[in-house]
């Protein structure tokens, strides 16, 4: 890691401990009780929210909610994991602060959108009883760097406020892989194949396991990584994104869908 990642760490780390109480999405002081984030802000969030596929969690199209309440894909392709659910959409201070905390190591982005996940847990998983937490893991070269992994971070958060044990280091990441954003579907599955391994099989075989990861589009990367669980002897594979990237034109639409009906 070089010298500036570790000084911009250093300071956004001393930056979140003196910060004021302030919406950590806007800047705004217009809190209200224990939170993170302030009305206003709040209002404009996007949930991912029914007609959701009851396997995936995608939106539905209003010809796949019409036929059944799985989609087009869960139907041809099943995939690994048993449930998959996502928080809201990938856009506008949902993208800023996940980007922000990503890749300008603002750490303090890291709060509301750990509040976030946190209630994503509460609307779907709340009742479900899971005896592990793993991160979707980053290649070491990546972690190098980077200088951490948010996806870590932010499962570190929802452990402490679940009481569920969190595993940092069974699930590994042994495949520098390319950014999927920028692949195709066809080319994000192979740049998947064989991405992902288990080191401690002991604490996967016969438990019930809660996958998480910050964003997702296809879902390729946490069914590549649900693979390994499955083969490790996994006994349910639950899955929690804390945001949904999907084309604007397609929000759009599903959402039109959704008013009309």
């Amino acid at each position: 890691m070089s010298w500036r990642k570790a000084l911009s760490l250093i300071t956004n780390s001393v930056f979140s401990a003196l910060i004021p109480e302030v919406c950590l999405l806007c800047g705004s002081g217009n809190l209200e009780g224990l939170t993170s984030i302030c009305p206003e802000c709040r209002t404009s969030l996007r949930w991912v929210l029914s007609p959701i596929c009851k396997v995936c969690g995608r939106p539905l199209s209003t010809f796949e909610k019409e036929r059944s309440n799985l989609c087009g894909a869960c139907l041809s392709n099943p995939p690994v994991y048993d449930m998959a659910r996502y928080g809201l959409y990938y856009e506008n201070l949902v993208r800023v602060a996940i980007t922000r905390f990503k890749f300008n190591a603002s750490l303090y982005s890291s709060r509301p959108l750990a509040d976030l996940l946190i209630e994503t847990f509460n609307r779907y998983y709340v009742n479900e009883k899971f005896d592990v937490i793993l991160p979707v893991p980053v290649h070491t070269r990546r972690l190098m760097a980077r200088g951490f992994n948010q996806v870590t971070i932010l499962s570190e958060k929802l452990a402490k406020a679940t009481g569920i044990p969190l595993d940092r280091t069974s699930l590994v990441k042994t495949k520098n892989t390319e950014p999927q954003v920028r692949l195709s579907r066809a080319k994000r599955l192979l740049n998947l194949t064989n991405a992902f391994q288990i080191k401690q099989q002991k604490t996967i075989v016969n438990k019930r396991v809660l996958v998480v990861d910050d964003v997702s589009t296809t879902g390729a990367t946490i069914n590549e990584a649900s693979k390994v669980l499955r083969k490790a002897g996994a006994n349910y594979v639950g899955v929690i994104i804390l945001a949904f990237r999907m084309h604007n034109g397609a929000i759009k639409a599903i959402n039109d869908d959704t008013k009309n009906s």
